[in-house]
């Protein structure tokens, strides 16, 4: 609780000049959760106050005229005690919401390709628009996981980044990663020491897009670091896209272990993970030619 020397020190410090003479009469505009002799004691430091909010009227945020930028002097009660204290207006939480978006972007890797894609990005065909529709819902939290697959060149990573933006947008952490550039980058911190860490990251992100799905060369490793981030994920039920060029029986069959005329020797690993994925993602295939080769001879 503030006493009356400190509050008024704080309202001078903020530009705010309290008047020398209390009066009993010094109208105030706001009602305020007060006893009256509570008000009578704190009349100038509030009418003070209501003064300084004024500077505020028709402000567009562009100029604040608060000594405190961004922030409005406010009258607090505490167990009925008149208390000075400084909020954010409107303005200075929108710029901060602004910036956390604009943070949020930068930490989420997606491909500078698609960098603030929307819907509106997108051209919608018959061959997709089952997997737009599971888009819209995964951005709404209406379902849990998606998984988009198909052949090359149909639109799964564009797809996949337009939900990563919306979610961005929506101020949720998100990380988008390419699962052959993940792989090399857990790899690569071997040497750092910093595995654990980085695959910790992963597997707790609050949303999560792994790219690009069985394109990573497969070994024993790969399957482990795959198999531990995504049964995390199904666990605890964390939001997950997963885009493949592979159908999930491909995925089964790429992972898993053969001999030297390609015949199946186990597939356990691979059955381990798309089991998960099966149990946490809504699974939609886009169908169309390589738009990338449009033109191509």
């Amino acid at each position: 609780m503030e006493q009356a020397g400190t509050i008024a020190a704080r309202l001078l410090k903020n530009g705010i000049q309290i008047s020398q003479k209390p009066t009993a009469t010094t109208s105030l505009r706001g009602s305020y959760d007060l006893p009256a002799e509570e008000i009578r004691r704190h009349r100038e430091e509030i009418a003070d106050i209501e003064r300084a909010q004024e500077r505020c009227k028709g402000c567009t945020g562009e100029a604040c005229k608060q000594p405190s930028q961004g922030m409005i002097p406010v009258v607090e009660v505490h167990d009925g005690r008149f208390c000075y204290a400084l909020r954010r207006c409107r303005h200075e939480r929108n710029r901060l919401a602004r910036l956390r978006i604009s943070r949020l972007f930068a930490s989420a890797r997606i491909p500078r390709a698609y960098e603030g894609d929307t819907f509106a990005d997108y051209d919608i065909t018959d061959g997709n628009k089952g997997a737009v529709a599971a888009a819209h819902l995964m951005i709404a939290g209406e379902i849990g996981g998606l998984f988009i697959h198909g052949v090359r060149g149909t639109g799964k990573t564009k797809l996949a980044a337009i939900i990563a933006n919306e979610r961005a947008r929506a101020g949720s952490p998100v990380l988008f990663a390419s699962v052959p550039d993940l792989m090399a980058d857990i790899r690569a911190s071997f040497a750092s020491g910093g595995t654990s860490e980085r695959v910790q990251a992963v597997k707790e992100t609050p949303f999560l897009v792994l790219d690009d799905f069985g394109a990573e060369k497969m070994t024993e490793w790969v399957g482990e670091q795959l198999f531990c981030i995504v049964n995390h994920r199904y666990n605890e039920q964390l939001p997950t896209v997963v885009t493949s060029n592979y159908s999930p029986t491909q995925i089964i069959r790429h992972m898993a272990t053969v001999d030297r005329v390609g015949n199946v020797i186990d597939d356990m690993q691979g059955q381990r993970i798309m089991s998960r994925i099966y149990g946490m993602c809504e699974r939609v295939e886009i169908r169309g030619a390589d738009w990338r080769m449009k033109g191509a001879c």
